[in-house]
């Protein structure tokens, strides 16, 4: 059975026990009605209050209603500016086998202010926006699997997307990074193929930013190494050459070799797209930098393998989908988290890791688009989200962070052994 987070919050007119168990109850009915919930299926859930609320109060309200069955937690929110005040907030893990993009997180009276991408229904509750527009998501049951990449047809995207699933996987070119997402949320891939950091260019932020927008789960991890190779219409000889277009970050990772030959770079949106309009439209002296998959799909010709700067060039992927994949023997989970604005906060939030010999694989901040000089920090670590240590870290987190989200544990990829210089072809 697969486990599902939903999340509520509501306000309380006053700190009181009695106005805390009403409003609290309000709220977890309202989560019960929305989503047609049973609470026996209800694995856990975690409450967190504003400063100015007794944080005992909530878990009781859920003890009143009789759930009895299900572990409780309580803990008072570390104070922000200009949060809003006398706030409860709850994160339930359900136990369905509901697709994420069905479920409803509810969100009453003042705290509405806290998700404005929600909208009200007839019925006055608050369910995420957009819903998928193409019916329910297939069942995949064994056949070829579906997944979306970014680029055309021949793109490095793609390239990894065969060396982790095989030839049998059926791949849908996406436009921009944002089609990958709603490809996977309408139900039209079963998966998406993200690019989030290269060995030599760093992170892609923008990759982050949208893991952070929406509430598809990170269930894998790709590392594909990079191999470039100069691509050219059938005839062209290398000496011909005088320019060669590729994506800004292709053509970077190739300066070295370009620059040695003294070749005009000329930027293009994408690597496979560089060499398909060339195929179509080919031009003397013309050249391209893509990947050797894309040389076959477009007939051209390859003039020169390997041309990278660095034999090491690889690239790291998020596979993100609807369904969390089970624990297995080598996990990694990654989350995102925001601290407050005063000493010691960050200090205190990995503490929660270290107090536990937690191995943090990756950090990297990005600022916080509704906070100015504010900031939210992207953790990878090993081990799974359900390992005891890392369960309790997180909850430790919960108690020292303004938020925390989980964007998935997954099977972490093989590392790549170092290629050296004199195995490289130039």
């Amino acid at each position: 059975m697969t486990t599902r987070g939903v999340r509520g919050a509501t306000t309380v007119e006053e700190n009181t026990e009695k106005a805390i168990v009403e409003a609290t109850q309000e709220l977890l009915q309202s989560l019960i009605a929305a989503n047609a919930m049973d609470a026996a299926d209800i694995a856990s859930a975690i409450f967190t209050t504003t400063p100015d609320l007794n944080a005992v109060h909530p878990a009781l309200a859920a003890r009143k209603m009789g759930w009895h069955h299900v572990p409780l937690m309580g803990a008072v929110e570390m104070g922000v500016p200009d949060s809003v005040p006398l706030c409860v907030r709850v994160l339930l893990h359900w136990n369905t086998e509901r697709p994420p993009y069905t479920i409803n997180h509810v969100y009453l009276h003042g705290a509405t202010h806290l998700r404005p991408d929600l909208q009200v229904d007839e019925e006055g509750l608050k369910t995420p926006v957009p819903a998928p527009s193409r019916g329910p998501a297939p069942v995949y049951t064994g056949g070829p699997i579906s997944v979306a990449f970014q680029g055309e047809p021949g793109a490095n995207s793609q390239e990894a997307i065969f060396q982790h699933f095989g030839p049998q996987v059926i791949t849908a070119p996406c436009h921009s990074f944002e089609d990958i997402f709603e490809a996977v949320e309408s139900g039209k891939t079963a998966m998406g193929l993200l690019p989030v950091e290269n060995s030599m260019a760093g992170s892609i932020n923008q990759a982050y930013d949208l893991l952070l927008d929406h509430d598809l789960r990170v269930v894998g991890e790709v590392k594909f190494r990079v191999r470039h190779h100069l691509l050219a219409p059938p005839g062209t000889q290398i000496e011909e050459i005088r320019r060669v277009s590729s994506h800004p970050q292709a053509i970077a990772q190739c300066e070295r070799y370009l620059r040695t030959h003294g070749w005009e770079a000329i930027p293009a949106y994408d690597t496979a797209g560089a060499a398909k309009q060339l195929a179509e439209a080919p031009e003397p002296g013309a050249a391209v930098i893509a990947s050797a998959l894309a040389g076959r799909t477009y007939e051209l010709e390859t003039l020169a393998s390997g041309i990278e700067d660095s034999p090491n060039n690889t690239t790291r992927f998020f596979l993100i989908g609807r369904e969390e994949p089970p624990p297995g023997r080598n996990n990694k989970t990654s989350i995102v988290f925001a601290t407050l604005h005063n000493p010691g906060a960050l200090y205190q939030a990995l503490g929660e890791f270290a107090s536990r010999n937690i191995n943090l694989t990756k950090i990297e901040s990005r600022p916080r688009r509704n906070r100015p000089w504010h900031y939210v920090f992207y953790v990878d670590l090993e081990g799974h989200w359900q390992d005891s240590a890392i369960n309790r870290a997180l909850m430790g987190l919960l108690t020292r962070t303004a938020f925390l989200k989980l964007l998935g544990s997954y099977p972490a990829a093989p590392e790549t052994a170092p290629v050296s210089e004199q195995e490289t072809a130039k």
